[in-house]
């Protein structure tokens, strides 16, 4: 029966069929049974599968405080209804996992980390005792080692014979480097080591959990959106499913994580003021002027109408470009007075808000369809004035947890569960109580002023 096989294959998308009852119902197919039971049987494995390939199984927005994606509200029993009496069961079933590419290359992903379990995996390795990394040109027995390892995960195409650790193997530990988010140094040290180790079984349990995190969210990630992905510490600006461009970002700190959201931006704000919070005024602010008396002044920063104010410029912490979007967070998209810090591998730097590499491409491409142009913006810039900008339409914006992701050319990458939202995510799947996750301050890392400054431009 269609159904029964669909639901024996649920394991595809990384989930147990014994979720859908698929062996009951494989029993049941086998041997005389009442028809009312039958069906019954089979109406709810239906149902409990088109609410788990639409929702997910657990809403995030319950298990973590600081998300804001609400869980797709869908009631799948008419479709079900009308498949049935239309005779497009199939198509029905077919059509209910998320059909977004990134989930279907996760899906792909899975099949193969399956298949690479199955032919053993790959070894654990450790380097010679008093010897801390490997480097180019180097020998030595762990060289073959480190080769079979590259070569299941398709990072090295062929081990050469030897155990000089040659250019081509360095190209291949450089790749392997850049699929998990490491240091590109072509060295094998600490970090590098212990992504190597990682089990099979591992990453095969993190891509099935990322294609859950797609399941719950899938409907909020539209084809042309601004997605930030946390764990990577990178954006992609999307057209029609396309990217068009992408850009480092710097998000949370661990005590003060990105939260997970989906809005969009409907306004620039070209020389922002920063209102500073006042949980940052305390935990750093404060603290500074008692050092340094005169640290106010010397960061532009006043009081006005009740709120530490610090004034557009140079020295402002949000740069020149802020990118406003509707959340519960106070969190929003900016530039910075600190470019230097998208080279740093670690960009977990920030209060919760997130600090973009290219903000002028990222404002031409959201105005553009008004008509303005990158001189018009520049222009306003120079003129130091604090201008607010509609953006029309809105461009959707994603902020997304992926640990586990393929690209465009199948390359599989792995990030660190940075703040434990996988850990989380997991246990409660597996029904597990912990402890909540530390979350962002509710002020996050800005507001609007609570005096008028900005003058507001709707072209």
């Amino acid at each position: 029966m269609t159904l029964h096989a669909v639901l024996a294959r649920a394991d595809a998308h990384g989930l147990p069929p014994s979720l859908f009852d698929a062996d009951e119902i494989g029993r049941n197919l086998q041997r005389p049974t009442a028809a009312a039971q039958r069906d019954l049987l089979l109406t709810s494995a239906a149902l409990r599968y088109a609410e788990v390939m639409r929702r997910g199984r657990i809403d995030l927005a319950k298990l973590h405080g600081d998300v804001a994606i609400h869980r797709w509200n869908v009631d799948a029993a008419p479709e079900l209804a009308a498949s049935l009496k239309g005779g497009h069961l199939a198509h029905w079933l077919d059509n209910l996992p998320p059909a977004a590419p990134e989930y279907l290359r996760l899906k792909q992903a899975l099949a193969q980390y399956r298949d690479i379990e199955g032919r053993g995996g790959w070894p654990v390795l450790q380097l010679p005792p008093g010897k801390r990394s490997l480097k180019p040109d180097e020998t030595g027995a762990f060289v073959p080692q480190l080769g079979m390892r590259l070569r299941s995960t398709g990072d090295l195409e062929h081990v050469a014979a030897g155990d000089v650790y040659d250019a081509t193997m360095v190209e291949a530990v450089r790749r392997f480097q850049a699929r998990h988010g490491l240091a590109v140094d072509g060295v094998v040290g600490r970090d590098t080591l212990a992504a190597l180790n990682v089990p099979v079984a591992q990453r095969i349990a993190q891509i099935a959990l990322n294609m859950e995190r797609w399941r719950f969210m899938a409907h909020a990630t539209p084809p042309t959106r601004i997605e930030v992905n946390v764990p990577a510490a990178e954006a992609v600006v999307m057209r029609d499913g396309e990217i068009v461009f992408r850009m480092r970002t710097i998000v949370g700190k661990k005590a003060t994580p990105t939260p997970m959201l989906a809005s969009a931006i409907h306004r620039i704000v070209v020389n922002p003021p920063w209102v500073v919070p006042f949980s940052i005024y305390r935990r750093d602010i404060a603290p500074a002027i008692a050092r340094d008396p005169d640290y106010l002044q010397k960061h532009d920063m006043s009081w006005q109408g009740g709120q530490l104010v610090q004034k557009p410029g140079p020295k402002n912490a949000l740069g020149r470009i802020k990118f406003d979007l509707p959340s519960p967070f106070a969190v929003f998209l900016h530039d910075t007075n600190a470019p230097a810090l998208f080279a740093s591998d670690d960009r977990f730097r920030s209060n919760g808000c997130i600090r973009v590499e290219k903000p002028m491409e990222l404002a031409v491409h959201l105005l553009a369809p008004s008509g303005w142009s990158r001189a018009r913006i520049e222009d306003l810039i120079r003129a130091g004035a604090t201008v607010a900008v509609r953006v029309d339409p809105p461009l959707p914006v994603v902020l997304a947890y992926w640990t586990a992701f393929v690209d465009a050319d199948g390359s599989v990458r792995f990030r660190d569960d940075i703040y434990g939202r996988d850990a989380a995510f997991s246990a409660a799947l597996d029904g597990i109580a912990l402890p909540p996750l530390a979350q962002q301050a509710a002020q996050g890392c800005g507001a609007q002023p609570a005096f008028s400054i900005i003058t507001l431009e709707n072209q």
